[in-house]
């Protein structure tokens, strides 16, 4: 799995470093509460679902 840490969200969404660590924080609690169960990883987001909330696009599914 892939993930993007605070530099790759400053990168994508112009934001600051502050801002792009509350914007991880957030989105990991969401997908916690979407699925329960998962295990965090601390300071990155899973690369699909930031695409899926933030971008707002269907991550591609790889056939590995």
């Amino acid at each position: 799995m892939e993930f993007y840490d605070s530099k790759e969200i400053i990168k994508l969404t112009g934001l600051g470093k502050t801002a792009s660590y509350k914007l991880i924080e957030e989105l990991n609690t969401r997908l916690k509460r979407e699925y329960p169960g998962t295990i965090i990883i601390g300071a990155k987001v899973p690369k699909w679902y930031f695409e899926k909330k933030i971008l707002i696009k269907e991550p591609e599914r790889s056939n590995k």
